[in-house]
């Protein structure tokens, strides 16, 4: 009856801990889909900020680059005393863009937007000047206008940022009974570029078709992003199996007893009977030997210690026959003396380490645990 209960509290206990097993799964399984959704959140957020910045550096690079600047030029006084007149600055400083004609005198605007206009006019003092923009011919803009003031010469400018339509024009005149001059030198001026396009967004029709290719188009998208998404969640899984997988390895022994063991009759195994750690059961106190579960960097060290009246050794063997590392001292006469080694080794699946005792060398132990052999699994490989 006794029996039957330990089997069903087993029994019980393995259950509960399938079950505890199961939970994390679903949990890590979880948070793996968490992540998941917040990477294509992510990436559609940033599909949206891409189109965005796309669509606003298309328009960057569609605003044309608009500036003119443009003199009178000739050698003397331009003047009217019969009615208003067009002022034609043929001396082309500037004319990026090709918006000003110097056929015409005018400034066309190429797009909507904002444009700064300037002008400077430049006469003698002995008879009225004036410079004065007009829009599309008929509306003044901007007015630079001097009465006379004896002998001499004066200079006026104006100018203003002028919210401007596609193909609006503008223009210097000449006011009648008024004068301006200039020469070589551009004393008047005019001149003027685009501070930044207003281009409205163009209304969309609906397009039933377009908008159904569109629609397929999602469609196959989001089934390609939830077949990488699948994809994604079982190598995710796949690995977390593996690292659940790997066995937890680790051991530390001791060689114990009250005293020295001593070869004078060739090399000898030296057997670690304390066990203190053995976690994965890899070490077997019955041989001293550790034997690697799986492929894999494992942190190997042990310490010797002895009387040094005789030399001392501890050497690490690797499959009965490979050294791999040793602790070794000579005698040096009274009192006692300890070494160690350690090492990270790859070791395969299987592959053996024990600690021997060279010829004519002594080690020396007690229940304090002196001499000791110890390792862990690193990483597997």
């Amino acid at each position: 009856m006794s029996r039957c209960v330990s089997v069903l509290l087993v029994l019980v206990l393995v259950a509960r801990l399938s079950s505890a097993q199961q939970v994390n799964n679903r949990a890590e399984l979880k948070e793996v889909e968490k992540v998941l959704e917040e990477l294509k959140a992510e990436r559609r957020a940033m599909s949206d900020r891409l189109q965005a910045a796309e669509r606003e550096l298309k328009r960057v690079r569609d605003t044309p680059k608009v500036a003119f600047a443009v003199s009178l030029g000739g050698n003397g006084v331009v003047k009217t005393t019969t009615g208003s007149m067009d002022l034609i600055y043929k001396e082309v400083l500037t004319n990026v863009g090709g918006a000003y004609s110097d056929a015409t005198g005018e400034f066309t605007a190429p797009i909507r937007g904002v444009y700064y206009v300037r002008f400077t006019a430049n006469a003698p003092t002995n008879f009225p000047m004036s410079a004065v923009l007009y829009k599309n011919g008929a509306e003044v803009q901007l007015i630079a206008h001097e009465q006379p003031s004896g002998e001499g010469s004066d200079t006026a400018s104006n100018g203003a940022a002028l919210l401007l339509q596609a193909g609006d024009k503008l223009k210097m005149m000449l006011w009648h009974n008024t004068h301006i001059w200039d020469n070589s030198n551009h004393h008047s001026t005019f001149s003027g570029f685009l501070l930044f396009p207003l281009v409205d967004e163009p209304p969309t029709e609906f397009d039933a078709e377009a908008e159904l290719k569109a629609l397929q188009a999602s469609l196959k998208q989001v089934q390609t992003d939830n077949l990488e998404v699948k994809e994604r969640l079982e190598s995710a899984e796949r690995e977390l199996k593996a690292t659940r997988d790997v066995p937890k390895v680790a051991f530390a022994v001791s060689l114990g007893g009250n005293g020295l063991q001593e070869a004078t009759t060739g090399r000898k195994t030296l057997i670690y009977k304390d066990v203190m750690t053995n976690i994965g059961q890899a070490y077997s106190s019955e041989t001293g030997e550790f034997t690697a579960p799986i492929r894999g960097v494992y942190y190997v060290r042990f310490t010797a210690n002895a009387p040094t009246n005789f030399p001392m050794s501890a050497v690490l063997y690797k499959n009965g026959a490979e050294v791999q590392l040793i602790a070794h001292e000579q005698p040096s006469g009274e009192g006692s003396d300890t070494a160690s080694n350690g090492a990270a080794l790859l070791l395969q699946a299987g592959d053996k380490l024990k600690m021997m005792l060279w010829h004519n060398t002594h080690i020396w132990d007690n229940s304090n645990h002196h001499s000791t052999f110890s390792g862990f699994l690193l990483f597997p490989l």
